[in-house]
């Protein structure tokens, strides 16, 4: 299976990838950290708004796409000492295919001639899926970190890194 990957640039590319973000984040999140907390994170995180200021910033934000279809999506960020990992998505019926593998695959080679030896990213200490994908794929837990978020959330996080 050979996932195509579309580099997210214009606004009617935005809103098409912000209708996927409605269907993924609840399917992934609701279950972890609630309805409202998805909601929140909707509104003000992962907003069409959100994602362009992103986009101004430097993270570079792409469809993955199955056969013409975008089945999730994938964000980064080159750092001045590792790869950042923003963002890996994909829609409940992809998920368990391997298909992370081979974006990983695809962030190693971005990652290699940027330079950059090692990967970072966060995710939600409850989310033991993506932590038991994480660390199948040679990612360890560095740090445990709390954030507030907004002024009622919490983000409970792992920071996780990989050497390449």
């Amino acid at each position: 299976m050979t996932v195509t990957l579309k580099k997210i640039k214009t606004e009617k590319e935005i809103n098409e990838l912000f209708q996927l973000v409605k269907i993924i984040w609840p399917e992934v999140f609701t279950s972890i950290i609630g309805k409202e907390q998805v909601d929140y994170m909707l509104k003000h995180y992962q907003s069409v708004e959100g994602i362009k200021q992103e986009i101004e910033q430097g993270v570079a934000y792409f469809l993955v796409q199955l056969q013409g279809k975008s089945i999730g999506y994938v964000a980064y960020e080159v750092q001045e000492d590792k790869l950042f990992i923003s963002k890996l998505y994909l829609l409940a019926s992809q998920r368990g295919k391997g298909l992370s593998r081979e974006l990983f695959d695809w962030l190693e080679e971005i990652a290699r001639v940027a330079k950059k030896e090692k990967f970072h990213l966060h995710v939600n200490r409850y989310n033991e899926k993506a932590i038991a994908v994480y660390q199948h794929l040679g990612f360890e837990i560095v740090e445990q970190v709390d954030s507030v978020l907004g002024e009622e959330f919490l983000l409970e996080d792992y920071y996780m890194e990989k050497t390449l």
